[in-house]
């Protein structure tokens, strides 16, 4: 079989069902009519459910008839949507209030919906078992851990595990390849300073915590440009900022949120007691005191460069070397793909979806481009085989 040309083939059918997903979208750990659609489009293919102790989100198995080695690869895609208004006046455009497909899961769910027809169709041309991971809330950061903990990764447990995700930065017809550290680490830190609240005429008599915090979101800029080597890939973002009831009077306390991004491990462990040393130093200056809360959330993506070699090697065999590129660089955007990485060797490769004008993701005009379908699915389907051949 040509996977590509079959892909193509195909390409009309899983338009409907990703536009379908497209239509009808549901935030993480609530997608109850995503998960029904899926088994009942690997029940019409033939393909193996598993049981999977969690409420959304599939597990299934394909078994290869080739004699041979038997080996076990685990495929994953994401199947939740966000909490956005849809703003792109399709026909097909999200029916449910404040929640579409704006980063393009709904083309992943196809995407692997396809290849579980294509590798079960092709049971004789490998050994061993695929294993289709439809994960749910991966854009609330803890489906992949959540699956994991239900099973997902046992009886039998995968050598590999390989994953896409479509890219903006590359264009449609082709996959964007990396090898080694690819995506950052996503962490999230909450400031509270207190002062003493009061008038707003009488300065003097107050603590002001706000002017503390207002220093603070400038100065935590300093550990990138002061504290940091510029070579390492790290961003501290402050992205909320709350205090104050009125106009006329002096808060009580400020608080201060952000995210941080590392490619550095080392990096990552190091930044809770500089954020802490930094605003502890500004609170105390002005008379206010502080506290921060700093949670540790997803690990960095490491892509393990020989699972990146067979994908690469199988993609070009399959969609032609010119459609397979090397990215520029990695990417500061998390993944929580990352919790499977740090169980299974594997990798994240990125679908090209970067053609049309204003594609950005998590963006309320988004569209997964049905174009990338038939590329996605003939690149999964040859690493598959090329794996467990």
């Amino acid at each position: 079989m040509d996977i590509l040309a079959n892909a193509l083939e195909q390409k009309e059918y899983w338009t409907t069902i990703r536009r379908h997903l497209h239509q009808h979208p549901e935030i993480g750990f609530e997608e109850v009519e995503t998960t029904a659609l899926i088994k009942r489009e690997l029940e019409k293919i033939g393909v193996e459910i598993c049981p999977l102790a969690i409420d959304t989100g599939v597990m299934a198995i394909i078994r290869g008839t080739k004699p041979g080695q038997e080996k076990t690869l685990a495929l994953r895609a994401d199947i939740d949507a966000l909490p956005i208004q849809e703003q792109t006046g399709l026909p097909y455009a999200s029916v449910r209030q404040g929640v579409m497909h704006a980063c393009g899961h709904d083309g992943h769910t196809a995407v692997l919906l396809g290849v579980a027809k294509q590798l079960f169709e092709m049971r004789d041309q490998f050994s061993g078992i695929v294993k289709l991971l439809f994960q749910p809330a991966e854009e609330r950061l803890h489906g992949a851990r959540s699956m994991i903990a239900a099973g997902a990764l046992d009886s039998p447990a995968p050598e590999l595990i390989l994953g896409l995700h479509g890219g903006t930065e590359t264009p449609i017809g082709k996959i964007g390849i990396w090898s080694g550290p690819f995506m950052a680490s996503a962490d999230q830190f909450t400031v509270r300073i207190t002062g003493q609240g009061g008038h707003a005429a009488y300065p003097h008599r107050n603590k002001d915590p706000l002017l503390a915090a207002a220093h603070a979101v400038v100065a935590l800029q300093t550990i990138a440009s002061r504290e940091i080597d510029a070579i390492d890939k790290f961003v501290l973002s402050v992205c909320e900022f709350h205090a104050g009831t009125a106009f006329n009077i002096t808060p009580a306390d400020a608080v201060i949120t952000g995210s941080v991004r590392c490619h550095d491990a080392k990096t990552r462990e190091s930044i809770p007691d500089r954020i802490d040393r930094l605003v502890g130093g500004i609170a105390s200056a002005l008379n206010c005191s502080h506290k921060l809360e700093y949670v540790f959330g997803i690990p960095g993506v490491v892509n393990d460069p020989s699972v990146v070699q067979t994908l690469t090697t199988a993609a070009i065999q399959t969609i032609g070397g010119g459609n397979v590129m090397q990215l520029e660089r990695p990417l500061m955007g998390s993944e929580d793909f990352a919790f499977f990485l740090e169980k299974v060797p594997g990798a994240i490769f990125r679908l090209g979806v970067g053609n049309a004008p204003g594609q950005v993701l998590h963006n309320p005009k988004f569209n997964f481009p049905d174009e990338a379908l038939p590329v996605g699915i003939a690149t999964m389907t040859a690493f598959a085989l090329e794996h467990c051949r």
